[in-house]
């Protein structure tokens, strides 16, 4: 069991032990408690290191549009909460840096269709709703997408493409 999972099931216990007739299980509890732990411990090291690299505003941007992107369209997962954590941070703040090298509006709208052509290609993934629902998440995914031919930003260009490269699932062996 991962550290995570460890702290949020403790925590889930002590709730739930204080408060037994809740009607909230114990696993989801203890599900949301992890959720939590992980958003707060990335949000809060992204943004420290994005002031400490005066890039705080574009960071915030992205905390809100990829995880949102996420939400809707899914994605692959890392194993372990280490590995998530270490790795969004690093991308939140790289996705600045390598946006001041995007100065052509072309680049910007290369991104954002190549985004928009995964979203509708391999969205949803994970979990996500019914075979109905499929069309419904592409097109919401996609229309959070499509706001950037209107900004124009070279952050969000990149976060959506990053977020839209993980819908992609490779098979196993092959």
């Amino acid at each position: 069991m991962n550290w995570s999972r460890k702290l949020a099931n403790n925590l889930a216990v002590r709730i739930h032990s204080a408060n037994p007739h809740h009607s909230v299980s114990l696993p989801v509890q203890s599900y949301a408690i992890e959720t939590i732990i992980v958003s707060t411990i990335i949000t809060s090291v992204a943004l420290l290191i994005g002031l400490l690299l005066e890039q705080a505003l574009e960071v915030l941007s992205i905390i809100i549009v990829f995880p949102l992107l996420r939400f809707i369209t899914g994605g692959r997962h890392f194993s372990s909460p280490t590995a998530c954590i270490a790795t969004t941070v690093i991308g939140f703040n790289v996705v600045p840096i390598l946006a001041q090298y995007v100065h052509s509006t072309t680049a910007i709208l290369i991104l954002t269709i190549g985004s928009l052509l995964l979203c509708i290609i391999y969205a949803p993934q994970g979990n996500r709703a019914i075979v109905k629902q499929h069309q419904i998440i592409k097109l919401a995914g996609g229309a959070i997408i499509a706001v950037n031919f209107i900004v124009m930003s070279p952050v969000l260009a990149i976060a959506f493409f990053l977020q839209a490269v993980t819908l992609i699932q490779f098979r196993k062996g092959g």
